[in-house]
């Protein structure tokens, strides 16, 4: 089973090759309409949509049960799969059924709130969409009872117990808010919830529309009026379902991944281990932050390609992670209007066919724009179908990662409303190494830097290292460059 293929005679829409029309027209998708006869007949009562889950959702998926098999067995050492962020938060005043009420408000609009994740039932793997979730998208706790050192034990263990926590993928909603109340304008909202169902876009975009929507109803005392549903994802679901069985693209990768689908070239030999898996924070700001977004700008190819040739620079300096292949996330959002604003999984991870190097602050930001460009454009193909087409020597054993993301804080300062944010986030995935600049728009004089290793690829004190040297070299040579 691999979840893309399957039975179902697919919707009259297919095409040969997906590049040559537009993404609006997989709008034309109706309801079910990915579905054959036999899985149709198999969706339960309440459902509103059913479509064939992407082939990077069934990779997280499968990760996140396999992670808790494992667990099950005893196995030590196996972080839980799934998304933990907490955001502290200042609101103008507490009202505890209103905390409720938006949940339901942004349930009603977003079928991600709505959807359960079936990895069996069917012919391949499912997301089925309810009318509305089974159980309640919030649940509030009241802590102004408690002093600040109780309050501040027990986020410790609530943010333990949902790192901790098994979840079922089949258990709507797969996303789920909960409120600490602290004090009459304080609280903690946190966001709990697998890879599979949302990427980091939409838990940004969520966090900001509860935000919005409760300190709107604040303002009007009145009810929270649900906006109409929206349904994106099954267009999403087709176009991905097209490219796979098209395999227009296949061809370009095999050639540009040829040196790891051979002899695996560049992969960690499975078991070496460093050091104990270890997560860091780092901060970018100051002088150097201004270089690097000057590079941006007077090289015309963006942030996130400087930040990617810190990277792969970085690399270079790690020994024996230079020869490896490192991915980077793509988004895989229709073109289509308000598409910006869906909520869901629309991330794939693409491989970078170039071995990390030095580099030239001046002329590699070019050099790597134009790599990322080419895989930004077959960058719809899954992950996981390259690795089940040409081996597991072509996944990379780095991933770097850039978000961009406006906050809460900005959208308080937009309404306003003084307020402040601080955010904590236990994410994890299942690369050996991760690299995730983070930058918020309201934020433009600093760039956090999160570091993860599961203990294959490097130690904290070298890999820190290599990212502080790479930083302050393309820095410091772009400084140089610019005044001549």
């Amino acid at each position: 089973m691999n979840g893309l293929a399957g039975t179902a005679p697919g919707w009259a829409g297919d095409v040969a090759d997906p590049a040559t029309v537009p993404d609006d027209h997989w709008t034309g998708v109706p309801a079910f309409g990915l579905l054959d006869p036999a899985d149709r007949a198999l969706v339960p009562a309440g459902a509103v949509d059913a479509f064939p889950m992407t082939g990077q959702q069934v990779a997280m998926a499968t990760q996140l049960v396999m992670g808790n098999a494992r667990r099950r067995k005893g196995a030590a050492g196996v972080p839980p799969y799934h998304n933990v962020a907490m955001s502290r938060l200042s609101v103008p005043a507490v009202d505890l059924g209103l905390f409720v009420a938006c949940g339901e408000a942004l349930a009603a609009r977003h079928e991600m709130f709505r959807s359960a994740l079936d990895l069996d039932t069917y012919s391949v793997p499912m997301q089925i969409v309810f009318a509305e979730p089974p159980e309640p998208l919030v649940t509030v706790h009241d802590l102004r009872r408690l002093d600040e050192p109780g309050r501040t034990a027990e986020l410790d263990r609530f943010a333990a117990a949902e790192n901790a926590r098994t979840l079922s993928l089949r258990d709507a909603p797969l996303t789920r808010f909960t409120v600490h109340v602290l004090t009459d304008h304080r609280i903690t909202l946190t966001i709990t919830e697998p890879h599979a169902i949302a990427d980091g876009w939409s838990t940004h975009l969520n966090f900001i529309e509860y935000f919005d929507t409760y300190v709107a109803a604040l303002g009007n005392g009145g009810p929270v009026v649900p906006p109409p549903p929206s349904f994106r994802l099954r267009f999403h679901s087709a176009q991905q379902r097209c490219v796979v069985r098209s395999g227009s693209d296949l061809d370009w990768w095999r050639e540009q991944l040829a040196p790891w689908t051979t002899d695996a070239t560049g992969s960690l030999r499975h078991g070496t281990t460093v050091s104990a898996a270890w997560h860091t924070s780092l901060t970018i700001s100051g002088s150097e932050c201004e270089a690097l977004l000057d590079l941006a700008r007077a090289s015309g190819v963006g942030l996130k390609t400087v930040l990617l040739t810190v990277h792969l620079t970085a690399l270079h300096r790690i020994p024996g992670a230079a020869g490896t292949l490192t991915g980077m996330t793509v988004n895989t959002r229709l073109a289509v209007e308000d598409g910006v604003d869906a909520r869901g999984m629309f991330l794939n991870v693409v491989p970078l066919p170039r071995r990390a190097e030095p580099v030239d602050a001046v002329a590699a930001p070019a050099d790597v724009h134009r790599e990322v460009m080419q895989v930004t454009a077959r960058g719809r193909v899954p992950l996981a179908h390259l690795v089940r087409e040409f081996g597991r020597g072509v996944a990379p054993q780095s991933l770097f990662v850039f978000n961009s993301f406006h906050s809460v804080a900005g959208a308080a300062e937009r309404m306003g409303i003084d307020t402040f944010e601080q955010v904590s986030d236990w994410s994890r995935t299942d690369f050996p190494f991760e690299a995730s600049f983070n930058r918020s728009e309201e934020a433009t004089n600093r760039i956090d830097l999160q570091l993860y290793s599961d203990g294959r690829f490097a130690d904290e004190p070298t890999a820190v290292a290599a990212y502080r040297a790479a930083v302050r070299g393309i820095a410091n040579r772009a400084v140089r460059v610019r005044h001549g």
